[in-house]
């Protein structure tokens, strides 16, 4: 590059804009290909380490040859993929930490951020132009139940909270999920009993197969129904909501809460937690998408939620915010004895 050429981008604010450009350019690229390496299951085929460029064109059954190589070296301009010669081995800190067993919810927040907030945030503005909604049946529920798994520790100090160490005890759980918070009340109190409800089939599948590998088929049920078409004699000595809670319209949430009194024994207790409105980029994110999907509603603001609480008929509401600075609270509630 000439002299010149540099003093007149500096001069007219160019310069910045062009590394400003390739530095967030560079990071999309590498959230992109990672999301991609680890959904795509290519990742996968670096189990023993390395792996030839011919044994990824064979297990993957590739033909373009040209196209695969293009995409692994992609994966080496970033640093999170290694090559010598013809092998490739995964190289990048972050590739390498999302690869571990213990940090699958933060894989499964990536590819969520990645491949679907991402859709979303793209694609509103269509949307709202064309007075649209996304389809329910788009959201990815067995991702966002591991991906919700990243706020696990502060909920489990909610969950513990309320669950006494020990005697007979009924959990009702709307919207289970992956069973995780079931299995922390069950660890907990060994008497507890539990029934969870979960909307989407494949994500009440998949905890059932959860609670069966936990060994806690005796004393949980999973049923795969909406609970606004549930119907038990039984009644429970607290109900949660771990945030879905946005899940369902401002205007039903207030019958929702009088609904769930009726499942409740008297003196019985309501825990819901869920991220609220304010927080960073996510969240605002995370609003887009409920905001703008067919029966979802935005993120609730806390003193809506307290609100709605009271106005149902629940006493000694209170809120807690579980993470310091952070929009993520848990709303606990009674009924009256």
């Amino acid at each position: 590059m000439k002299l010149t050429t540099f003093i007149k981008l500096l001069s007219n604010g160019q310069s910045s804009l062009i590394f400003g450009l390739l530095k967030t350019g560079n990071e999309f690229y590498r959230a992109s290909f990672i999301s991609a390496a680890l959904s795509r299951g290519v990742y996968d085929h670096f189990i023993e380490g390395k792996a030839s460029f011919e044994n990824l064109c064979e297990k993957m059954d590739i033909s373009n040859r040209e196209g695969l190589w293009a995409w692994l070296e992609l994966g080496v301009s970033l640093g999170e993929l290694k090559r010598a010669g013809n092998e490739y081995q995964i190289k990048g800190k972050m590739s390498k930490a999302l690869l571990k067993p213990d940090n699958d919810a933060f894989k499964a927040l990536w590819q969520e951020i990645v491949e679907y907030h991402y859709v979303y945030v793209v694609d509103a503005p269509t949307m709202l132009r064309k007075q649209e909604r996304f389809p329910f049946d788009e959201v990815p529920g067995e991702l966002v139940a591991r991906s919700s798994r990243a706020n696990e520790p502060f909920i489990f100090e909610a969950v513990d909270a309320v669950i006494p160490r020990q005697g007979d005890f009924h959990l009702l759980e709307i919207g289970c999920g992956s069973g995780i918070y079931i299995h922390r009340a069950c660890t907990r109190n060994p008497e507890l009993r539990a029934v969870g409800l979960e909307l989407q089939e494949k994500v009440a599948d998949a905890a059932r197969r959860n609670i069966q590998a936990w060994g806690l088929e005796n004393r949980t049920t999973i049923e795969h129904t909406d609970v606004r078409n549930y119907s038990t004699s039984q009644k429970f000595d607290l109900v949660t909501l771990h945030q879905n809670i946005y899940y369902f319209p401002v205007q039903e949430r207030e019958n929702l809460f009088r609904d769930i009194k009726e499942f409740l024994k008297p003196g019985g207790q309501v825990l819901l937690t869920s991220v609220c409105q304010g927080g960073g980029p996510g969240l605002q994110a995370l609003n887009i998408q409920v905001s703008t999907t067919e029966g979802f509603s935005p993120l609730p603001g806390p003193d809506q939620l307290r609100q709605q609480l009271k106005a149902a008929g629940y006493t000694q509401v209170k809120a807690k915010r579980l993470v310091p600075l952070e929009s993520l609270w848990a709303f606990k509630a009674a009924t009256v004895q």
